[in-house]
């Protein structure tokens, strides 16, 4: 300060009164958003999601504890988020910590999303230090502030930090903690960094993914708050629901066959109460007259849920949605999960099933016809001395595959025979590296062949470009089976790492069980022990302890499973090079051969 008006003009800004703003409308006054960040740049604004404004006003009311965001795709939810950080860094500065399901989505969250709010916004931009470097992507030390950006999948970074306000992000895309499934590791986690602040606040937020996830259990521990909105017709107040959902009968031609052009253009809602049809066009009034309705009234006092599906979203029409359920009921392999988890915002309800009914293809195995594919799969065991189970399946370009062959094989020199004979790729020869991990590494390095590990989580998530995208199978890793062994020669490898994929082993189980029941996937002479494999797992009911919910889980009841872990590599590295359609997304060609 060298000149007394300065003095004086510090002296003023120092006693003058606060502006008296609710947490919507500081952020509407202050917060400007960029076509880095969101489809619709410019000054932030409510007015079409004012569904946003109560749950943004949780940051501000020291009531809460806990907020729990269960909304689905398009809804606004990462903006709101967003918006409450926002406001507490420039009005109510805080220890903070946001938790992503790993590092590297972190991090380019943090780089793509969040620092470019800070500068585009003056609020916010004026709390940075003078010292540039206290501002990283992951770690932010701001004038009254700090504030992390940690993945789940860093248990160390997680646990180090004591803070007031947490944000946990797609939870239910955690890894579990430990060895051992948990419910809710980096909850747990979460709760002892919080502990030491009386005012804290956990925000926790995810698609759903089944009924016993972690969201969902957070979802059905608070009030459980759906948004209800005015009919314009009668004014019936209700939550919007898929099954009000109606199109023109005419829009069906066949069975599983539509005009979607037709479904788009006459797709509606039909008013609960008066039957009336609402538009796209009356959304945008309906949502300026909802209100958020808690439904359970025996929760926690300082807990709250918000339940939202994507009907909500002013900028998605009724038609697109009827087009998407349409879609994804009648093509892909996982079927309607994605539109349920993504778009419903609800958990994928699993119903048992009976014993697996197999029905024979009208063919034998052996052949190999003009333009299929054929992928192997490899089971490796070292129990009774060391030997392989062996699946052949021969794809063809509409994504149907035909038994080629099923058996036990005892060297490695019997898979590169069996490949060879069947004019397999090596890229195409897929070996299990759970067991025998590095003798399996090698094999692949020398012959060119992948390695795959199977794992008990439901999905991995990913950033590709600058989307998010969830598959059944981790994106590529490497594997070295010279790993500590300097010095020793890797010529002659076809290889020098060995490509790895982990796997979901419940969701392609749940595929390979859809799958069964093709027509033609299963030959007419397919081998009894193939049989015996197959039906050594089975779906079962287990009880949660904590929710007392059920969920479906796959269970081994027999003593050999090796050809069903067969038949779901095998899928697995159709899925990768496309030969079958695995929704949402596979790898590219180009992915896979240019991590090899």
């Amino acid at each position: 300060m060298n000149t007394l008006a300065e003095i004086n003009g510090f002296t003023r800004d120092l006693f003058k009164p606060r502006e008296h703003l609710s947490i919507p409308e500081w952020a509407e006054k202050n917060l400007t958003l960029s076509a880095r960040v969101t489809n619709i740049p410019g000054a932030y604004s409510t007015n079409l999601t004012p569904y946003v404004r109560e749950p943004l006003e949780a940051f501000g009311d020291d009531s809460v504890r806990r907020v729990c965001l269960v909304w689905g795709a398009q809804t606004s939810k990462t903006t709101t988020i967003l918006a409450g950080l926002a406001y507490r860094l420039a009005e109510r500065p805080c220890p903070a910590l946001w938790v992503m399901p790993s590092e590297a989505l972190a991090r380019s969250f943090s780089e793509t999303r969040w620092l470019p709010m800070i500068d585009d916004c003056p609020a916010l931009a004026k709390e940075k230090p003078d010292n540039t470097d206290k501002i990283k992507i992951l770690e932010q030390h701001f004038r009254k502030m700090s504030l992390w950006f940690v993945g789940s999948n860093s248990p160390a970074n997680l646990a180090s930090r004591s803070v007031s306000l947490l944000m946990l992000d797609e939870v239910d895309k955690y890894p579990e903690a430990g060895s051992s499934k948990t419910e809710a590791g980096a909850l747990q986690l979460a709760e002892a960094r919080v502990s030491t602040y009386p005012n804290h606040l956990i925000i926790t937020t995810s698609t759903p993914t089944t009924a016993d996830s972690t969201i969902w259990s957070e979802w059905l521990k608070g009030d459980m708050r759906f948004f209800f909105v005015p009919c314009p017709h009668c004014g019936l107040k209700q939550k919007l629901i898929w099954g009000q959902i109606k199109w023109d009968d005419k829009a069906k031609l066949e069975d599983s066959v539509y005009d979607f052009a037709l479904v788009k253009s006459s797709a509606f809602y039909e008013c609960e109460g008066c039957k009336k049809p609402i538009t796209d066009g009356q959304k945008t009034a309906m949502l300026r007259g909802g209100e958020w309705r808690p439904t359970n009234p025996n929760c926690e006092k300082n807990r709250r849920s918000y339940h939202l599906n994507g009907l909500y979203a002013p900028w998605v029409t009724f038609g697109s949605l009827a087009v998407k359920f349409l879609q994804d009921k009648y093509a892909g392999i996982v079927g309607l999960q994605d539109f349920i988890n993504r778009v419903l915002a609800e958990p994928w309800l699993e119903h048992e099933q009976e014993r697996i009914e197999i029905k024979a293809g009208g063919y034998k195995m052996g052949e190999v016809r003009e333009g299929e594919k054929c992928v192997m799969s490899v089971d490796v065991q070292e129990s009774g001395g060391f030997h392989t189970w062996v699946l052949v399946r021969a794809y063809n370009d509409e994504g149907k595959s035909r038994m080629v062959w099923a058996g036990r094989l005892e060297t490695w020199g019997d898979i590169e025979a069996k490949a060879e004979e069947f004019k397999v790729l090596p890229k195409m020869v897929f070996i299990d590296s759970g067991d025998q991990t590095r003798d399996v590494y090698y094999q692949c390095c020398l012959h060119g062949w992948m390695a795959l590990v199977g794992s008990d989580r439901s999905s991995f998530s990913e950033i590709v470009g600058e989307k998010k995208v969830t598959r059944p199978f981790a994106r590529i890793s490497n594997g070295d089976p010279l790993s500590g062994k300097a010095g020793q020669s890797r010529i002659g490898w076809k290889w020098r790492l060995c490509p790895v994929w982990r796997w979901s082993n419940p969701s392609i189980k749940d595929i390979f069980s859809n799958l069964l029941h093709a027509d033609g996937f299963v030959a007419d002479d397919a081998p009894e022990v193939w049989h015996t494999h197959i039906r050594a797992e089975v779906k079962v009911a287990v009880k949660n302890p904590l929710t007392g919910r059920t969920r479906m889980v796959w269970k081994q009841i027999g003593k050999q499973n090796h050809l069903l872990d067969c038949e779901c590599m095998n899928i697995v590295g159709a899925g990768l090079y496309k030969l079958l359609r695995i929704s949402p997304a596979s790898l590219t060609e180009e992915e896979i051969n240019g991590e090899g």
